[in-house]
């Protein structure tokens, strides 16, 4: 059984920012890990479930931000890459600062799938206080110059999951990342797309799935030994 609370806090020009706090069991876990899912990539869809049941089982507490880029967001869309970043980063930052000033935890990991990488990599994880935390970038926009910069510059452990088959896989990034980075473990799943999904078949996609649930595992209890 698990704990679900609503909270919300207020960011960027005044709006409310709701977030789902769950609790692994009646009381607060030592380890928690904030979600931040994509611009469409919700919730319930199958790499943040699966994840969610992950950390779950791992006695981790989360905290789901629903965070609202969607395309109709035009604003944020019209906006360039280096202003979009800035602002979702602001935003998670604000969430995350609200959640750890109410709830103290020894250990903070991100996951996020997508456009929910972007504020993991170019803020949160320069900040001095989540020096130890970890993070897993789930299909992360390695085309994007300002994002792989920062990437390259990380010194947390990092669970990287590209599809070779994504429009934001970039075969250069991933050569730097293999050769000078050995905090981040790549898994580069064969012809998978941005929704890790290969194509239309359905066996292919669910060994993906398998693969990298598998390799999560892994990465986590690596770092929670």
């Amino acid at each position: 059984m698990v704990y679900p609370k609503i909270g919300s806090v207020i960011v960027r020009d005044g709006r409310e920012m709701t977030y789902t706090h769950i609790q692994a069991n009646q009381t607060p876990s030592r380890s928690v890990c904030f979600f931040f899912p994509g611009a469409s990539y919700s919730f319930d869809r199958p790499y943040l479930y699966y994840s969610t049941m992950l950390f779950l089982s791992k006695q981790f507490d989360l905290v789901y931000v629903h965070a609202e880029y969607g395309r109709d967001n035009t604003d944020f869309w019209n906006s360039s890459f280096a202003k979009r970043s800035a602002w979702i980063s602001e935003e998670m930052q604000t969430v995350v600062s609200h959640v750890l000033d109410v709830h103290e935890y020894e250990r903070v990991f991100f996951l996020g799938k997508s456009l929910g990488t972007v504020p993991i990599t170019c803020r949160l994880l320069k900040e001095s206080r989540f020096a130890r935390s970890s993070a897993i970038l789930l299909t992360p926009l390695l085309t994007e110059e300002v994002f792989h910069t920062k990437l390259l510059t990380l010194t947390q452990q990092v669970f990287l999951v590209s599809g070779t088959a994504d429009h934001y896989y970039n075969q250069g990034v991933v050569d730097q990342l293999a050769t000078s980075k050995p905090n981040i473990q790549l898994h580069l799943p064969q012809n998978a797309k941005h929704s890790l999904d290969v194509d239309l078949y359905v066996d292919d996609s669910l060994q993906v799935l398998q693969s990298v649930m598998g390799e999560l595992a892994r990465f986590l209890d690596k770092q929670i030994d």
